[in-house]
């Protein structure tokens, strides 16, 4: 490999690093060698100077880990470039501020193919979980992106959206019909539409009923409220071809509500196919979910899940994706 290869290899490595949100990169002195002012410009031309960063900016506090470690390792070999002090500056003095940020997912290691997503870091805000993307999230999203064709012109429904990253993923990258994207918490839902709006500026919004939808010529993303207590209030007209769900299989108290309505909607579609990915962290509630839903007369089956191709997930974890449907009678 010629000495631009490695140069442009290395200035690759470390913007995916910064996208990812990974700090564990180390950098050998033959790398250090190549990162000359014109490199330190380039990498941030791609990052905290980026339309993107400065429009979506990310968490603080890892913009301030990544700088200072590419800062102490550039020092003692090479002239830093202002900039890097600048933004460093900039974000020690946000730290404070640290509570939502962007994290923008790179699809398939393509830093042209990003996916923004506003959330939080903290497992809890405001009595609701839904406000960060969870390993379920990315994992269905994988899968989804590995299997393109069963979304074709399809009509989706995901149940417990969170900040919506797998739905808008599944809406951007799949060829589908339409998609609606469903919680039952308001700043859920607030959070769900900012997302929207940020992955596809041209759409146009409205509101028909109780659905926001976001329309562009070729699909149509709905943002809707849905308690899984009420589900008497859910429209006759919503007839999805697929479910889909992400870590929504947690807690004892909602099982027998979350399978009531995947009964529902397979019961307006007898050819639904529901597809729910968890990590499992409690076999116990796990296992009471499988027993609800043979109750209520849902087969199931473990999809296998290959590794990670297009999105990166933890391939450690306990995990299951679940395909459900009505028992044939």
């Amino acid at each position: 490999m010629s000495e631009t290869e490695l140069n442009v290899s290395l200035l690759r490595k470390l913007i995916l690093h910064f996208y990812k949100g990974n700090l564990n990169f180390f950098l050998m002195p033959k790398d250090i060698e190549t990162m000359d002012w014109s490199w330190q410009q380039a990498f941030l031309d791609a990052t905290v100077n980026s339309k993107l960063i400065q429009e979506f900016p990310i968490s603080s506090k890892f913009a301030s880990l990544f700088l200072k470690k590419i800062i102490q390792t550039l020092e003692p070999n090479q002239e830093v470039h202002d900039d890097f002090y600048t933004q460093l500056c900039k974000s020690m003095k946000d730290l404070n501020k640290d509570g939502f940020s962007y994290r923008h997912y790179v699809i398939g290691n393509d830093i042209n193919n990003i996916i923004t997503i506003k959330e939080t870091r903290n497992l809890v805000v405001n009595g609701t979980t839904g406000l960060k993307t969870w390993e379920a999230a990315l994992m269905l999203s994988d899968w989804a992106l590995c299997n393109q064709d069963k979304f074709e012109n399809k009509t989706v429904l995901e149940l417990g959206s969170g900040v919506g990253f797998t739905g808008i993923t599944i809406g951007k990258l799949c060829n589908l019909k339409s998609l609606i994207l469903t919680d039952c918490h308001d700043e859920v839902l607030k959070t769900i539409s900012e997302n929207i709006s940020i992955n596809f500026p041209h759409c146009k919004q409205e509101t028909n009923k109780d659905i926001t939808f976001f329309k562009a010529e070729d699909k149509s993303l709905g943002v809707m409220q849905l308690d899984w207590n009420a589900i008497k209030d859910l429209p006759n007209s919503i007839v999805p071809d697929i479910l889909i769900g992400a870590d929504i299989v947690y807690d004892p108290s909602i099982l027998k509500p979350l399978s009531n309505v995947i009964q529902t909607f397979c019961a307006r579609n007898k050819d639904l196919e529901v597809y729910i990915a968890s990590v499992i962290r409690n076999e116990e509630t796990f296992n009471g979910f499988l027993k609800t839903l043979d109750e209520l007369n849902l087969d199931h089956e473990n999809v296998e899940l290959s590794k990670s191709v297009y999105i990166e997930w933890d391939e450690s974890i306990n995990k299951c994706l679940l395909k459900i449907k009505a028992k044939l009678k």
